[in-house]
């Protein structure tokens, strides 16, 4: 008995903690974002495709494609007992093959579902605009994955970010313009792209022509007019730019302002109690050092599940142990 409970003690560090026993999942996510496209446009140009993709491999047994606006995103379910290692590289391949994609289709972003475990949402407020909120959730989760113990961090509360440049009929016509004359302009004024390479005796230096417009006052001072005596008329004197999101409604409120929310997940090897741990130290020592107005919460804690089914089963097991002891000594003596 002794035996048995010196060898519990060596184990027990080595035990993960876990909510329920990990299964190895079977699906594989594949997502093709193309910008402007609608929900009709996603299901033909970018759904169809994927599916008539993926039907040649042998071991899919279900196909699923939700058509989003801008994105379209698949599921694509194995046959139960395979391999999922040679089913996500047959799926992978049959993918990159795809050559009808829209030329503004973005690269497809293939992954296997069920690869991280859920461990809490921070939720991030303060008193700022929406953009800027976005920015300090980014520099949050870079230092987050930083803090050490901390795999996986994903935003949410935001939709596409963008720059709306809105022109009205009146102003086009005065200026003999058109939108895509403007939209023109924009593309030629505002590109990053590779212009070649130089070689040298100890190395290969890349060349390239960096000028894409990120900020408003970068949109708001682009020539897109000249007239012949020199004169110019910049996107700012007949534009109104603005710094916004594409859904106004795809938002998270906590406390009654604008949030960012952090959704942290670990991978399979980790423990879930000690990434609950790191998560917690972060917040304290973020809100310790945060602008005023500034306040990380944890919102949602997946942890206590697991917290307390420990508790629970290191409770029952003392009360087992000494009801065993005490029956024992009353049939066979202390000794």
């Amino acid at each position: 008995m002794i035996g048995l409970l010196v060898a519990g003690l060596f184990a027990a560090p080595l035990l993960r903690r876990e909510t329920f026993p990990r299964v190895d999942s079977r699906k594989v996510e594949v997502t093709v974002a193309l910008p402007g496209a609608r929900a009709e446009e996603i299901e033909d140009a970018i759904c169809q495709r994927i599916e008539d993709a993926v039907d040649s491999v042998d071991d899919v047994d279900e196909i699923s494609c939700e058509a989003l606006d801008s994105r379209g995103r698949a599921v694509i379910k194995m046959v139960e007992g395979n391999d999922i290692g040679r089913f996500f590289s047959d799926i992978k391949t049959e993918i990159d093959a795809i050559d009808s994609f829209p030329d503004e289709a973005k690269a497809p972003v293939i992954r296997q579902l069920g690869r991280t475990d859920f461990v809490a949402s921070v939720a991030l407020a303060g008193a700022m605009q929406t953009p800027d909120l976005k920015t300090y959730a980014e520099q949050i989760k870079d230092r987050m994955l930083r803090w050490g113990g901390i795999s996986k961090v994903e935003i949410r509360g935001f939709s596409d970010h963008q720059v709306r440049i809105e022109l009205a009929d009146a102003t086009l016509r005065r200026f003999g313009l058109s939108a895509d004359d403007i939209a023109g302009v924009i593309a030629k004024q505002s590109v990053d792209l590779p212009a070649g390479s130089l070689q040298t005796s100890e190395r290969e230096i890349s060349v390239r022509f960096a000028d894409e417009r990120r900020r408003l006052h970068e949109f708001a001072d682009l020539i897109v007019v000249t007239g012949e005596q020199g004169a110019q008329i910049r996107l700012g004197d007949i534009a109104t730019i603005s710094d916004r999101f594409d859904l106004d409604e795809d938002k998270v409120v906590y406390q009654g302002r604008r949030a960012a929310l952090l959704n942290i997940s670990k991978t399979a090897a980790e423990d879930t109690l000690d990434a609950i741990d790191a998560v917690k130290a972060f917040v304290a020592a973020e809100n310790a050092s945060a602008p005023k107005g500034v306040i990380l919460a944890i919102t949602n804690d997946g942890s206590s599940v697991v917290r307390d089914r420990m508790n629970m089963l290191i409770e029952n097991g003392a009360q087992g142990l000494v009801l065993v002891f005490l029956i024992m000594w009353l049939f066979f003596g202390l000794r």
